[in-house]
């Protein structure tokens, strides 16, 4: 049972926590930078930006369960494809509005460093700008980050052999006693890994220059 719980159905695996953290870290990733380049867009071609901020408003306002059901039925995707496009689309329309708020805050005095020191655009993004706007918005990307994981819960519609799929797959052919004995151990699990990311997190934190280092 905890094999399955960890690493999926023997039919389906990868699984179970491993398939929750792959997707949750792979639609995490994609909107990171689908949403820095969206921030930028924002910040430096606002009309242009209207485009996209509309969609990206419509969709924020969907939930989750609701997006994954429609992917699900309006495409013939793999299901794997259809819940990781799902999540990564859910991903982005909250990471590129923090991103784009942080970006739009950029402080004055970097940008004037920046043209002291001769730095082209690009450079001034990727060396200063971007750092910044990261190291900036990642106390609410942290929080972000742990919905996300347990927002993958929702894949169970599609029947995706993530963790809450499994526990619920067993659930369904075990006695009273070993159902509730699934959900605490599903529950652990969870906690356990997103105590492990919230530490990992704190880790960066420290290893990162602040906002206010950067700018000093």
């Amino acid at each position: 049972m905890i094999t399955d719980l960890l690493i999926g159905l023997p039919d389906q695996r990868p699984g179970g926590i491993v398939l929750t953290v792959l997707v949750a870290v792979g639609s995490a990733s994609v909107a990171v930078v689908l949403g820095a380049v969206y921030a930028t867009i924002c910040v430096h071609a606002p009309k242009l930006s209207l485009a996209l901020q509309v969609p990206l408003a419509v969709l924020r306002g969907i939930p989750l369960l609701l997006l994954v059901f429609a992917i699900g039925q309006l495409t013939t995707l793999p299901l794997a494809v259809t819940g990781y496009l799902a999540l990564a689309l859910y991903s982005l329309c909250h990471v590129g509005e923090t991103l784009r708020g942080f970006m739009a805050s950029y402080p004055p005095i970097l940008r004037d460093q920046s043209r002291v020191l001769g730095y082209g655009w690009l450079r001034d993004w990727l060396q200063l700008r971007l750092p910044w706007t990261l190291r900036s918005s990642l106390d609410a990307l942290t929080t972000h980050w742990i919905s996300l994981l347990k927002d993958t819960g929702a894949l169970t519609v599609l029947g995706i052999g993530e963790l809450t799929t499994v526990a619920s797959t067993l659930s369904q052919t075990v006695g009273v006693t070993n159902w509730e004995l699934i959900l605490a151990l599903a529950g652990l699990i969870y906690l356990s890994v997103a105590v492990i990311l919230i530490q990992s997190l704190q880790l960066l934190r420290k290893i990162l220059p602040t906002p206010e280092a950067m700018v000093s």
